[in-house]
């Protein structure tokens, strides 16, 4: 994954930045930031260990502190009829998914951006910039506020085109019968109008809960109850908000299971 010395390559860029106050993160001690990094790259490096000859794009993790930058991108020559922008997004976020699952089973919160255009990536000297990198950053420091992994409008659409392209294929070639229920949406919009990754949909696909969790239900509850204790023992108002949102998610997706699933 090295671009043309003169030139930016297009890549879909995932920034993750694990949140609390600035005190609690200079108090932490060597195992608990070795256990975040230790997250990040166990999971990219498990999925990268699985990919196939023929998969089509390749990524790659840049982490420091508490802090992550995942990239994705098509692997060089590349077909173009082979390159499926929706279904690289697709990928990409679903890949992200464990990670966020396991930071929320270790009751970590989290916040993200995602955003696709020109940066510039070299693993050899672990050298990154340019204006994607700038926007995913932005779309977490600035704008997401809340635990949530805010996704730039052109990708979230490219997703659920995708997604709908690949349901009515299947259905054309009478692969399903009906349209399959992903559950409450991959990518959804929150309540300000913006899109964001719903990492909460269908937890029981997920390998990273099997050995720890029976279903989604106990998983699901176990996120509530942490976030109504934290709203009690937590003086810092700007943290509390941070748990109450996290809560109302939780809640909601509570309460998809029960009437849906």
């Amino acid at each position: 994954m090295v671009n043309d010395l003169n030139s930016y390559s297009k890549y879909l860029v995932i920034f993750v930045d694990v949140l609390g106050s600035k005190e609690k993160i200079d108090k932490m001690d060597f195992s608990e930031l070795y256990g975040i990094n230790k997250i990040f790259h166990e999971k990219i490096q498990g999925q990268k260990n699985n990919d196939m000859p023929h998969t089509v794009y390749q990524r790659k993790i840049f982490t420091f502190s508490d802090c992550a930058y995942i990239f994705y991108q098509f692997k060089d020559n590349i077909e173009e009829q082979r390159k499926d922008l929706g279904a690289l997004f697709t990928v990409a976020i679903c890949n992200c998914e464990p990670i966020f699952l396991n930071f929320l089973s270790k009751k970590i919160l989290f916040r993200g951006g995602v955003y696709y255009g020109d940066a510039y990536v070299d693993l050899e000297k672990n050298m990154f910039f340019g204006p994607a990198i700038v926007k995913a950053y932005e779309l977490e420091s600035k704008i997401a506020i809340h635990p949530r992994i805010l996704i730039d409008d052109y990708v979230a659409n490219e997703i659920n085109r995708s997604i709908n392209r690949s349901i009515e294929e299947a259905i054309n070639n009478s692969l399903i019968l009906q349209p399959f229920d992903f559950g409450d949406g991959i990518v959804e919009k929150d309540i300000d109008d913006k899109f964001i990754l719903n990492y909460l949909h269908f937890l029981e696909n997920n390998i990273s809960l099997q050995d720890c969790y029976i279903s989604s239900y106990e998983f699901i509850n176990e996120i509530i109850e942490y976030c109504k204790t934290q709203i009690k023992e937590i003086k810092d108002y700007k943290v509390i908000d941070k748990f109450y949102y996290l809560l109302r998610f939780a809640e909601n997706k509570l309460k998809y299971l029960e009437n849906n699933l």
